[in-house]
C-alpha cells in the first residue's frame, strides 16, 4: 500500500513539475512538432518515417468488403443451419458446430440441449447488420419458423474466420 501510495504521489509530483515546465517560457516553437524518444530511436516529423493516421502499433488492418460480407453470410447460415436441429444427439449437435464458435460461447453452448431450440426451419437469411466502421462485429438476422433469430459473428483480424459469439431470439418473449 505504501509502495502504490509513493508511486501515486511520485507521478502527480513529476505532472506538476512537467505543467510548471510547460508554463516557463520554455515551449517549442509554433508548428514545431516534437521528437518523441523510444529506446535509442527518435521519431520526429522529418525521421524518414510515415507517422500518419495508418500507423497501427501492431494492430491489424481490418477492412470491409464484399469478401468479407460472403464469408461471413456464409458463415452465419452454415451456423444456423447446424444450430436449427433439434432432433440431433446433443454431442453430435455440439461437435459439429463448435470449430465455429468463439471460445467463450462455446463453453455456453455445450449445455444447450438441442431438443430444446424451438427452430425446425431457417425460412430467410441473413440480413446483415453492422456498425459503420466496425468491419470485425456483424449481426446477421434470420427469419425462421420460430419466429426472427439473430447470430452475433466476430473476426480478430482480415484472415481470420468469422466465429459465434452468441445465437439468440431476435426479439425474447
Amino acid at each position: 500500500m505504501r509502495k502504490q501510495l509513493a508511486i501515486t504521489v511520485a507521478l502527480a509530483a513529476a505532472f506538476s513539475l512537467g505543467a510548471c515546465a510547460r508554463g516557463s517560457g520554455n515551449e517549442p516553437a509554433a508548428g514545431s512538432v516534437p521528437t518523441v524518444k523510444v529506446g535509442q530511436e527518435s521519431h520526429g516529423a522529418d525521421d524518414g518515417h510515415d507517422h500518419g493516421a495508418d500507423e497501427h502499433h501492431g494492430v491489424p488492418e481490418v477492412t470491409w468488403d464484399p469478401a468479407a460480407e460472403t464469408k461471413v453470410k456464409d458463415t452465419a447460415s452454415k451456423v444456423m443451419g447446424l444450430f436449427a436441429r433439434p432432433d440431433v444427439p446433443e454431442a453430435a449437435w455440439f461437435s459439429d458446430l463448435a470449430p465455429y464458435l468463439a471460445p467463450d460461447y462455446a463453453e455456453d453452448a455445450r449445455y444447450i440441449d438441442p431438443a430444446r431450440v424451438p427452430i425446425r426451419e431457417v425460412t430467410d437469411g441473413p440480413a446483415i447488420s453492422r456498425e459503420a466502421g466496425n468491419p470485425r462485429t456483424v449481426t446477421a438476422s434470420f427469419s425462421t419458423d420460430a419466429g426472427r433469430w439473430q447470430v452475433l459473428l466476430h473476426r480478430s483480424g482480415q484472415q481470420q474466420s468469422w466465429l459465434v459469439t452468441a445465437i439468440s431470439p431476435q426479439d425474447p418473449a
